[in-house]
């Protein structure tokens, strides 16, 4: 089911702690995911929480979890617009056109895109040495390799793995994702 899938692994974005979560679905395990995730548009953009498609292989698709007011603030950020840049995206982009590009980068089979840890809420330094050192010689591995600020990124963790552990407990008693966030 997937309002399983998402609240083991995209439980800070739905919360609206953090602006967005990917997680990776496995079509033959999720037959139905498309129509799955349009009836989860349906019921959860009116709480603007939104699921999209990044990508489609032949064996999975990779889903973004966003509450588009928090992701579209992030990105409009003058930091991450300057960092984003740099990797084609325009400054003027809407949020629509920010995800196009992360999905157009991501389809075209060169190197991954991981200019996603800015869509991610990860910060913003510790991407750019993700980048710079290619994924090497962090402090630390958590829901991101951490480069700067330790300590920050541990509480961090630890506030994700409780809202993971939160939403995850109250799906398992078959609460649905539209209870839980009290959709129409």
């Amino acid at each position: 089911m997937l309002d399983n899938i998402l609240a083991n692994h995209c439980a800070p974005a739905l919360a609206g702690i953090k602006p967005s979560n990917i997680v990776s679905c496995f079509k033959e395990e999720n037959a139905n995911i498309v129509e799955d995730v349009k009836e989860l548009n349906q019921k959860l953009n009116s709480k603007d929480i939104y699921i999209e498609v990044l990508c489609e292989c032949s064996k999975r698709f990779l889903l973004i979890v966003y509450r588009k007011e928090k992701l579209t603030q992030h990105l409009n950020k003058k930091e991450i617009k300057d960092f984003l840049v740099s990797y084609g995206y325009d400054k003027n982009y809407s949020l629509q056109d920010y995800l196009k590009r992360l999905s157009k980068r991501i389809n075209c089979n060169e190197d991954f895109p991981h200019e996603i840890g800015a869509f991610l809420g990860y910060p913003l330094e510790d991407v750019k040495c993700f980048i710079e050192d290619k994924g090497k010689d962090c402090l630390y591995i958590g829901e991101w390799k951490v480069y700067t600020d330790l300590e920050n990124a541990k509480k961090t963790f630890c506030r994700y793995k409780n809202c993971k552990k939160a939403l995850s407990e109250r799906v398992g008693k078959g609460q649905r994702l539209e209870q839980i966030f009290h959709a129409a």
